[in-house]
């Protein structure tokens, strides 16, 4: 299933923009990244809650759910259902996050987001992040799958 051992890195961009989402799942697609993606944050936490990803791009401004609430639902639920295996985000904001401000920069963190990158979004830069982020998951993440799989495999 996995072939040769290498197991493929998987991504999930949460937007509200069917170009954002197109753009990015390409470029991760051409460099063989798995990439599922979501249109609002509410539909995004439920992709959360499946699988652990090498990183969720979450863009903050979406209808139904946005990418703070969809973040603070996805950790509390994680503190409870979860503990040990925190999906890193990236929150993707429309705001230059250069010229922030440390109280908005606050309010990211406290949501709980690792990472935030300004749209229109910044490809070489969005690889970047994943590539600083999901060393610290590679590990978990594969023993997160594994205990999913055996779950699945005795219900």
């Amino acid at each position: 299933r996995m072939g040769k051992g290498k197991i493929r890195r998987k991504i999930l961009v949460v937007d509200d923009s069917k170009i954002t989402r197109k753009l990015v799942a390409r470029a991760f697609q051409k460099a063989n990244f798995i990439v599922d993606t979501a249109e609002n944050g509410e539909e995004g936490v439920r992709m959360l809650k499946e699988s652990i990803y090498d990183i969720a791009f979450m863009d903050i401004d979406m209808p139904v759910m946005n990418g703070f609430d969809a973040t603070k639902a996805l950790r509390e639920w994680e503190d409870l259902e979860r503990p040990g295996a925190r999906q890193p985000i990236c929150a993707l904001t429309a705001a230059y996050v250069e010229d922030f401000e440390r109280e908005e920069l606050m309010k990211f963190k406290e949501a709980g987001l690792d990472v935030m990158e300004s749209k229109p979004c910044n490809i070489p830069r969005l690889f970047k992040v994943v590539d600083d982020v999901s060393p610290m998951f590679s590990d978990l993440s594969i023993t997160v799958t594994q205990q999913f799989d055996t779950a699945t495999a005795t219900c």
